[in-house]
């Protein structure tokens, strides 16, 4: 904060927030947008329709991967929770749909 230029720009978003009006970070972006030349993503990759036209679809065989798809661990029954282990071992239909359901979210297939 010993730079002035920040000062100001502080002061400036904390009243724009206190008014209420929108949060400081959208005009920020805004301007950083301005400055940057940022452009929407339609004229880096195109619309969808242009995108299908040119036969340019998303590769269906990576999207089971990666964060936030789930992923077969191995020895998941013997590190699941005591409530899911003493569940799977009364019940073995359990064990057997939730492996499954993880095969078929790691083929890419409707369960």
């Amino acid at each position: 904060l010993s730079n002035p230029l920040t000062y100001i720009l502080l002061r400036i978003c904390l009243f724009l927030e206190s008014t209420g009006l929108c949060q400081a970070a959208w005009v920020l972006a805004a301007i950083h947008k301005k400055i940057a030349g940022f452009q929407r993503d339609e004229v880096y990759i195109g619309t969808a329709e242009e995108r299908a036209a040119q036969e340019m679809g998303d590769d269906t065989n990576h999207l089971p991967l990666g964060t936030g798809h789930m992923v077969k661990l191995p020895n998941f029954a013997d590190n699941a929770p005591r409530s899911l282990k003493k569940l799977m071992s009364k019940d073995p239909t359990v064990a057997k749909y939730l492996n499954d359901e993880v095969d078929a979210m790691e083929n890419g297939e409707q369960a």
